[in-house]
């Protein structure tokens, strides 16, 4: 058996957690509950929407939606750090802007008295205690002002990454980990050392506002064509017998993370299939089925992939007829909570290329022992 990755699972804080009538009251009331408060926001604060702020007119109900799906992994899970990250995050950004964080203190009103009508006893006390809680890490965060996340030290060679793939400068970007691996560190070692960082370095500059969506994505598009190009300069593996699938699950299109780990396995000898971005649900169990692979590698960025990822890890457990492959999940929000692994259903995450084959060095025997 692949030993499980140590976590500590006890930090959880199920204190905001619904039991399962109140989840159930929860979901069914929550296309209601976006509506409501849409109409209640719109009418408080119409600045907003006439300026176009973080509140557009036209985006409302989109915002709401989001700022519900941070709100989601605490009523049902008990896991409350997604939504202090988002509003710490939406409060450094509003007021980066110059614009008020009190249109998000009003939608956080309006959404916990319109859950208030539904909930019942315990789940109604729980979930004004969650949204009580919300509102002290918005004002904590408003009251701090716009601060300057701490320098973190990066290497000045992945710093050089970093630049090469903002300026849209493939080159520069290849020649950086080639000469990395030309002092004899691996591909993977190479990406886990300097292109990992350049991308974290990133992302954080577009949350600080520093980049712009078009220069984000740039870096993005410039990673994948390094990663390709490094991949298939790498002399064949010989194969190990093994079969893996990578995807990303319905609305989730952040994908480089997992393409690493996929180009890890593969030079490690695995027959691997990446499908890539965005796989309609159908699609991704048929090709699991098909492919019958002894593992399978799902990513969850945000929140809202949470539920679309339970829901394929149970198909997956029920309905496939061949083997029943170990689940490798990773993403910016498993990394972030590790614990959602375990509640999802999952057998393994991991947070790099590295570790994940670490995780799943003892795969062989395990693929022996389980095989139908």
């Amino acid at each position: 058996m692949i030993p499980s990755p140590t976590v500590d699972f006890t930090h959880q804080n199920h204190r905001f957690r619904l039991d399962a009538e109140g989840v159930q009251q929860f979901e069914h009331h929550r296309e209601e509950l976006i509506r409501f408060s849409s109409h209640r926001i719109t009418a408080r604060f119409p600045e907003f929407y006439a300026d176009g702020g973080a509140f557009g007119s036209d985006r409302c109900r989109e915002e709401l939606t989001f700022l519900l799906e941070f709100i989601r992994p605490a009523l049902v899970f008990g896991i409350h750090e997604p939504l202090e990250d988002c509003l710490q995050w939406l409060s450094s950004l509003l007021l980066r802007r110059g614009l008020s964080t009190g249109v998000v203190f009003h939608a956080l009103q309006e959404m916990e008295g319109c859950l208030s009508r539904y909930l019942c006893a315990d789940n109604r006390a729980r979930m004004s205690e969650l949204f009580a809680h919300a509102a002290r890490v918005l004002e904590n965060a408003n009251t701090s002002g716009v601060v300057e996340a701490p320098k973190v030290t990066v290497d000045p060679v992945a710093d050089q990454v970093m630049q090469a793939l903002i300026a849209g400068d493939r080159r520069t970007a290849t020649a950086l980990l080639e000469e990395a691996m030309d002092r004899g560190d691996t591909l993977i070692e190479a990406e886990h050392e300097l292109l990992q960082p350049a991308l974290y370095e990133v992302g954080k500059e577009w949350h600080a506002n520093r980049l712009t969506v078009a220069e984000e994505h740039l870096a993005s598009s410039i990673a994948q064509d390094v990663m390709a190009q490094l991949l298939l300069s790498r002399p064949s593996s010989t194969s190990n017998g093994m079969r893996s699938l990578f995807a990303a699950p319905p609305g989730n299109r952040h994908v480089i993370g997992l393409r690493m780990i996929a180009d890890a396995f593969e030079m490690s000898g695995w027959s691997v299939q990446f499908l890539g971005a965005d796989v309609p649900r159908n699609s991704l169990l048929g090709q699991v089925r098909r492919f019958d692979p002894h593992l399978v590698g799902l990513t969850v960025s945000l929140p809202r992939h949470l539920w679309a990822v339970r829901e394929l890890i149970e198909e997956i457990r029920q309905h496939q007829v061949g083997l029943q492959p170990l689940i490798l999940v990773g993403g910016n929000l498993i990394n972030r909570v590790p614990s959602l692994a375990m509640v999802i259903g999952a057998d393994l995450w991991a947070a790099n290329a590295r570790d994940a084959l670490k995780l799943v060095g003892d795969v062989q025997v395990w693929g022996a022992e389980h095989r139908s």
